[in-house]
């Protein structure tokens, strides 16, 4: 089974930031395995930045794979709140 990579959000996940981030997920994607996202530095997010994230979700249920949080700011978990996306999104309670 392959280890599940860390992919660290920086302190923006939003729009501006996303191509930059993209990339990082995206290889991580082809490596295989579950991804752990460390958004314990986030303190801006947009709906630009989420949705990246429900697309990640999305894809790597197609490969039987999910993410996971080590660390998630009350900024993130605000704004997914806001949004009603936290379950989509996987995040801790």
């Amino acid at each position: 089974m392959t280890e599940a990579a860390t992919i660290h959000c920086g302190n923006r996940l939003s729009i501006d930031q996303v191509e930059g981030l993209y990339q990082k997920l995206e290889a991580a994607v082809l490596s295989g395995g579950d991804l752990t996202l460390d958004a314990g530095d986030v303190h801006f997010c947009d709906t630009a930045g989420l949705q990246m994230i429900l697309s990640l979700r999305k894809t790597l249920a197609g490969t039987g794979n999910d993410i996971s949080w080590s660390a998630v700011t009350d900024v993130l978990k605000d704004t997914a709140g806001y949004l009603g996306i936290s379950k989509s999104l996987n995040l801790p309670e």
